[in-house]
């Protein structure tokens, strides 16, 4: 995936004004988005959020996104209308790059960052699973460009050798070595059954869910979604808040809460997690730091504070974790871990 995030200019607004009809069209914020361009525009109709898709984002692609964000809304999600242009087009381009526009959407509750809104978050994540099993695919949908995911048998060599190739410190090398290890580790421990694959929302945490008590109030950003197991998904979320309570803990307590969360998802599904799916979740939640080497490669060598500062750490954290018998069996149907 090349090309940088596009930059907020006018032309933007020139163009959704000129293409849709706005009239007053003014008072653009960037809202932030690693890949996408996220501008709120004031206009006579209403406040609007203007998307520019990166360049690897084809029309196949948008389209299969929006379809699935519109069965969602149909279901009662509270996902932000798209904004249709006057001949009824869904999104417009420019530079390459496809332009949607959606209704603004004011957050109300708390993002999925607090305590309460993440326990109140996760059985909603196991029902928007429930939902996105029905939900309309396709390869588009099913594969995205660039995901938050590996697969357990992805192949890592050619992306280490690549950061080797940078001058690196020694620590920098102590850390790709853990990387190394860790990715290798863990593809002996994917021969598990294999599991059952549905479309995941791909990022459903922090500023991307808000809750206002224990209800759902907004949700955003499917741009990750694809096909994988679901557990590849509940993963994620589940790495996510592991960083955010901090990630030195590593004790029978922590390894409860997530437990709890765990299980959580689960009573609020129709569908139960299986022993085999229990049983790859300590694997999928080890893997997930291994899906940012891309990136730190795809950055190239300015990406080097990351890798030490945040990367790095994470891949050591997952090796003793992925030591540690407690560890391996935290999730399983049974008793409680104590």
């Amino acid at each position: 995936m090349n090309g940088p995030r596009a930059a907020a200019t006018a032309e933007w607004l020139d163009l959704v004004r000129h293409e849709y009809s706005l009239t007053e069209v003014a008072s653009a914020r960037d809202l932030g988005g690693n890949f996408n361009l996220n501008l709120r525009v004031s206009t006579a109709e209403g406040a609007l959020v203007v998307r520019v898709s990166p360049e690897w984002v084809d029309a196949e692609r948008l389209a299969a996104v929006q379809a699935v964000r519109e069965y969602l809304r149909g279901r009662g999600w509270p996902i932000p209308q798209t904004v249709r242009t006057p001949s009824g087009g869904t999104w417009v381009s420019l530079h390459g790059r496809l332009v949607e526009v959606e209704r603004y959407v004011e957050p109300r509750g708390a993002s999925m960052t607090t305590w309460s809104a993440i326990r109140a978050g996760i059985p909603w994540l196991a029902r928007l699973h429930e939902d996105l099993r029905a939900a309309p695919t396709s390869p588009a949908a099913a594969n995205p460009p660039m995901a938050n995911h590996v697969e357990p048998d992805a192949e890592f060599a050619a992306t280490i050798s690549e950061i080797r190739s940078w001058v690196l410190s020694a620590e920098e090398r102590a850390y790709l070595d853990a990387a190394e290890l860790l990715a290798e580790s863990l593809a002996q421990e994917s021969s598990e059954p294999a599991l059952p694959r549905q479309l995941v929302h791909g990022d459903f945490w922090a500023t991307n869910v808000y809750l206002a008590g224990d209800q759902v109030s907004l949700l955003l950003d499917l741009d990750f979604l694809g096909e994988r197991p679901r557990v590849d998904d509940l993963a994620l979320t589940l790495f996510f808040i592991n960083e955010h309570l901090g990630r030195a803990d590593i004790s029978p307590a922590r390894i409860r809460v997530l437990r709890d969360l765990v299980d959580r998802y689960d009573a609020a599904l129709t569908t139960p997690l299986s022993p085999a799916e229990r049983a790859a979740l300590p694997f999928a939640i080890l893997r997930t730091p291994l899906t940012f080497l891309r990136d730190l490669a795809h950055r190239g060598p300015s990406s080097r504070r990351e890798l030490t500062s945040l990367r790095g750490p994470e891949y050591e954290w997952a090796l003793r974790l992925l030591n540690a018998p407690v560890w391996r069996t935290a999730f399983r149907s049974g008793p409680r871990y104590r």
